[in-house]
């Protein structure tokens, strides 16, 4: 059974942070004169923060009736759960779980009242650049501008039951990165030297970044990467058997017979992946399946088949 304040000044009993529901024995100790056999049947959800549940006459005999309650109900009794104004101090310190080595400064946050539970800003939750002012959180965004970042959270309360919260901030921390020394094309396998350290002040990220040159080294970039770019994990890829512009041999099949020839990739492929090639004796294209390295494979048809 919850445990209940004092009549608030709304006339309503308070509940705690804990609860999400109300009791019989809340209800028997709002009503001096009920006697409930069991206290710990549930008879409604707990309010969400700020809202009144209120039990009319009726109502009140009616779960009287119902669950074998002795005494009359005489009056109308309400619940609700208190809030209080947001503390940013609280929001900080939630804040800094997160990123514990970041330089983080509150600009502005919602001003909305919260109800009292564990406070949490996610990493997910953080977004550069993004716009102040969560909806329906209340308040005003501030007019800082810059490296600002929307940042929405949590209430944790009543056990699996979240109240969004927001701020916005600026936010650095001084992290470890491996970083293109050149440009680094698509589709060309990174070399060692291609790549090089540098510790940055940045703004707090939680996406997979490379943590060595040996993790890249040898992978192939997913599109232009530029010089002086931090290297994330989904930038590359693992190298294809077959780069665009490898002369390739191609096994040509027709019923029972086979020969090989030599062509040109048009595309980059793995095995199993098929690809545009190009025979460079005859400039006619056809598409064929990567079977390995520097191997693809073709049906005479397909070959026969284009101009």
């Amino acid at each position: 059974m919850m445990p209940l304040a004092a009549w608030a000044l709304t006339g309503c009993l308070a509940v705690s942070a804990g609860a999400d529901r109300i009791l019989a024995g809340d209800v028997a100790a709002a009503i001096p004169a009920l006697r409930v056999p069991s206290t710990d049947v549930p008879v409604a959800l707990a309010p969400e923060p700020g809202v009144q549940r209120v039990f009319r006459v009726p109502e009140l005999r009616r779960l009287a009736v119902r669950l074998g309650w002795e005494g009359e109900p005489a009056a109308d009794i309400c619940f609700t759960r208190p809030v209080a104004p947001p503390d940013p101090a609280l929001f900080l310190a939630a804040m800094r779980k997160t990123f514990p080595q970041a330089e983080i400064a509150i600009l502005e946050y919602g001003r909305q009242p919260l109800p009292e539970g564990e406070i949490e800003f996610p990493a997910s939750g953080l977004h550069a650049g993004g716009a102040g002012g969560a909806g329906g959180a209340g308040g005003q965004a501030g007019g800082a501008g810059g490296n600002a970042a929307l940042w929405t959270g949590w209430v944790h309360y009543a056990g699996t039951r979240r109240f969004t919260v927001w701020a916005r901030v600026k936010a650095s921390t001084a992290v470890a990165r491996w970083v293109a020394a050149v440009d680094l094309p698509p589709g060309k396998a990174i070399g060692a030297g291609q790549v090089r350290a540098e510790t940055r002040q940045e703004f707090p990220a939680s996406a997979p970044f490379v943590e060595s040159a040996g993790e890249a080294a040898g992978k192939w970039p997913r599109v232009l990467i530029r010089a002086g770019t931090a290297l994330r994990a989904e930038m590359l890829e693992n190298p294809k058997e077959v780069a665009r512009g490898d002369t390739v041999i191609v096994d040509v099949r027709n019923g029972g017979a086979r020969l090989e020839m030599e062509a040109q990739a048009e595309a980059a492929g793995s095995t199993g992946q098929t690809i545009p090639v190009l025979n460079p004796a005859s400039h006619k294209r056809f598409l064929a399946r990567v079977e390995g390295k520097g191997r693809v494979s073709v049906a005479v048809a397909a070959v026969q088949g284009n101009p």
